[in-house]
């Protein structure tokens, strides 16, 4: 895990909070609030990486359970393909989506990606929003997070046979911490709340959880903080950390399940404002097990493309 043991491990410079007198490696700690106001660059968790084998089953799949998908965009010099799910619910300068990721030419693979692209199906990284690229680069190096410099992106998106836009942005390639993610700064963010894509037949507003499981539960949830530049809670199933509108919920991993230390994988999000008797009875048609957890509606990650799926009023 790049960089993690260092920055959990190697910090110097604790001071005293002035606020409560916490030991507070050079800042306020956050469980005293003395940092409501911060100068954190990153702004949001904008949107989740999600590698399928099928983009079209996918995309059919999504679709029948009522969800909006964009236009396939082709990324010709990548070697990759994508649709999005994009959720109304937004903030600044940031979106709030589903990725679906599949790749089209495998020799013209990134190495970075062709690193993310392969093996099981699932969400392969967060991604975040900056307000400043190169701030946001340079604290979350501070924290041992290994990032290599921004890079600046201006690609055509063709969303029709008659029309084209170009999203611009400067991003973080990946690397994997605590868990695998990276970032962007939107220079034209308006292009991902077009309202014909962020309107869904079933009612869908945003993804507001990302959950993980991890060996160690509560370590990975400091780290997140760390990374997030927020404070973590002690919850019942592990530790949680949130930024705006979106919860990253860390769970113990099950029994048996190899996960060592801090390490975290991702195991699904939670959708809000989806119909769930809507989504229900498309599965229901489709013969496929769902399950109800605290009222919400479950759908399994090996019939979601390695993504288990909440469903939330």
């Amino acid at each position: 895990m790049h960089g993690t043991a260092a920055a959990l491990s190697g910090r110097r410079g604790a001071g005293r909070c002035r606020r409560c007198r916490c030991l507070a490696r050079q800042r306020p700690s956050r469980s005293c609030g003395a940092n409501a106001v911060s100068d954190n660059p990153v702004e949001a968790i904008d949107h989740l990486l999600t590698f399928v084998h099928d983009l079209d089953a996918a995309a059919r799949f999504f679709d029948a359970l009522g969800f909006t998908l964009t236009p396939e965009s082709r990324i010709d010099g990548m070697g990759i393909v994508n649709r999005l799910i994009l959720f109304p619910e937004t903030s600044g300068g940031s979106a709030n989506f589903i990725e679906l990721m599949s790749v089209s030419d495998p020799e013209k693979l990134p190495p970075a990606m062709a690193r993310l692209l392969t093996g099981e199906e699932g969400i392969k990284s967060m991604v975040l929003s900056f307000a400043d690229a190169a701030r946001a680069h340079a604290r979350l190096n501070a924290l041992g997070c290994g990032f290599a410099p921004p890079v600046h992106v201006r690609r055509e998106w063709k969303v029709s046979a008659s029309e084209s836009v170009w999203p611009e942005f400067d991003v973080l390639l990946p690397v994997d911490d605590v868990v695998t993610f990276n970032g962007c700064r939107y220079h034209n963010v308006e292009l991902y709340r077009r309202p014909a894509w962020t309107d869904h037949r079933n009612g869908a507003r945003a993804f507001d959880r990302v959950d993980c499981a991890a060996g160690d539960p509560l370590a990975a949830a400091r780290r997140l903080a760390d990374i997030l530049d927020r404070p973590h809670e002690t919850t019942t199933e592990g530790g949680r950390v949130t930024l705006g509108r979106v919860a990253l919920q860390v769970s113990a991993e099950a029994p048996g399940t190899r996960q060592p230390g801090s390490a975290a994988r991702f195991i699904g999000y939670r959708v809000a404002g989806a119909s769930r008797d809507q989504v229900g009875a498309v599965l229901a048609r489709q013969g496929a097990a769902t399950a109800t957890a605290g009222g919400a509606l479950v759908v399994p990650g090996g019939l979601a493309f390695g993504q288990r799926i909440e469903f939330a009023a």
